[in-house]
C-alpha cells in the first residue's frame, strides 16, 4: 500500500470539504464572513516559497496537527481562526505537491480518483455538520504519513517560472470554480445529491481518460476548453443528468493534468508561486462571480480565451 497516495487524498479532501465548501457553507457564503481565509492562504503559500524546507515530514507532521487543533472549532470560527486555517493550508500544499513528486502518474491518478469519489459522496453531508470529518482526515494524514516513504525528488531542469502554464491553470480553475458555486447555491440543478453514482462514475472516468489519453497539460487545451464550454452550455439548458457527466469528467480530467504539471516543476519555490495564483486568486475571484450570480463573466472569459488562443499558440508554440 502507498502511504503517501493516501496522505495527497485525505489533504484533498480536507481542502474540498472543509476549506472550499464546508467552511463557505457554514458561514452562508457571507464574503465579509470569509474574506481573511485566501489572505491566510496567500500567506502561506508565499512562506512556503522562501522557508528553508530541511525536515520536511517534521514540517507536515506540524501542519497535520495545527490542522487537527483548528478543527476542533469548526465550523466557529473567528477571521483570525479563518486567517490560520488559510495559512496552514497554503503552507501545506506546495510541500504535499512537492513530495509527491517522488512518485509517478498512476500514484496521482489514483490519489485524485479517491479524493473525488469520497468528496462526491460526503458533499451532501450538512455544512455545519462536518467537523468530525474535519477532525478525522487530518488524522488520517498524520497515520499515514507514518508509514509513508518520502523517496527522493529529482531535481527540475528548469528552474523558471512557467507564466504561460499558471495562466492556463489559473483560467480553468476560475471556469470550475465558478460554475461549481454556482450550482452548489441552485436550487433546481442541485445535481450532488441527485445524481451522486453518476458523477462519481464520471468523475473516475476523466480520471481515467487523463491517465490513459492525457498529455502535457496546454497540449489538452482545446479539449479542456470545449469540455468546459459544453458544461456551462448544459447548465444553462438545465440539462442536470448530461450536466453530472460532462463537468466531472472536465473536472477530473484537467486536474489530474494540472496536478501532475505542478508536480513536475520539483521545486517548492515554484509550486508555492504557482499555487498563489492557482490556488488562491483565481478561486477567490471565482467565488466573487458565483457569489454576486454574474456567471456569465466566466463564460465571457472563455470566449474571450477562444479568441486569443490562436494568437498565444503561436507566440509561444503551445
Amino acid at each position: 500500500m502507498n502511504f503517501l497516495v493516501i496522505v495527497l487524498s485525505s489533504q484533498m479532501l480536507y481542502y474540498l470539504l472543509i476549506a472550499q465548501t464546508g467552511v463557505v457553507g457554514a458561514f452562508d457564503s457571507h464574503i465579509h464572513d470569509l474574506f481573511t481565509l485566501p489572505i491566510g492562504g496567500v500567506i502561506g503559500a508565499l512562506l512556503s516559497a522562501y522557508w528553508r524546507h530541511r525536515e520536511i515530514r517534521q514540517e507536515l507532521y506540524f501542519l497535520f496537527g495545527a490542522q487537527i487543533i483548528i478543527s476542533w472549532l469548526y465550523p466557529n470560527y473567528s477571521l483570525g481562526m479563518l486567517l490560520a486555517l488559510g495559512f496552514v493550508v497554503g503552507y501545506t500544499t506546495p510541500l504535499m505537491l512537492y513530495v509527491f513528486g517522488s512518485q509517478g502518474k498512476v500514484q496521482l491518478a489514483i490519489g485524485l480518483g479517491i479524493s473525488y469519489a469520497l468528496g462526491t459522496a460526503f458533499y451532501s453531508y450538512p455544512f455545519a455538520e462536518r467537523d468530525i470529518i474535519a477532525v478525522i482526515l487530518p488524522l488520517i494524514s498524520v497515520v499515514a504519513l507514518r508509514f509513508a516513504r518520502l523517496g527522493t525528488v529529482p531535481r527540475p531542469e528548469v528552474r523558471e517560472f512557467d507564466w504561460q502554464s499558471v495562466a492556463v491553470m489559473m483560467l480553468w480553475i476560475f471556469a470550475d470554480s465558478a460554475l461549481f458555486e454556482t450550482l452548489s447555491r441552485s436550487g433546481d440543478m442541485d445535481i450532488w445529491s441527485e445524481y451522486t453514482l453518476l458523477i462519481v462514475t464520471s468523475h473516475l472516468f476523466g480520471v481515467f481518460l487523463a491517465y490513459r489519453y492525457g498529455h502535457e497539460l496546454l497540449s489538452q487545451t482545446r479539449v479542456i476548453w470545449l469540455l468546459f464550454t459544453v458544461s456551462y452550455l448544459l447548465y444553462w439548458v438545465k440539462e442536470p443528468i448530461f450536466l453530472s457527466v460532462a463537468y466531472p469528467i472536465v473536472i477530473s480530467y484537467y486536474n489530474v493534468l494540472l496536478f501532475q504539471k505542478l508536480i513536475g516543476m520539483r521545486d517548492v519555490r515554484l509550486i508555492a508561486l504557482s499555487m498563489v495564483g492557482v490556488g488562491w486568486i483565481a478561486a477567490s475571484a471565482a467565488n466573487g462571480v458565483a457569489l454576486s450570480h454574474q456567471l456569465w463573466i466566466a463564460a465571457a472569459v472563455l470566449g474571450l480565451f477562444a479568441l486569443v488562443y490562436p494568437f498565444i499558440m503561436r507566440r509561444f508554440r503551445i
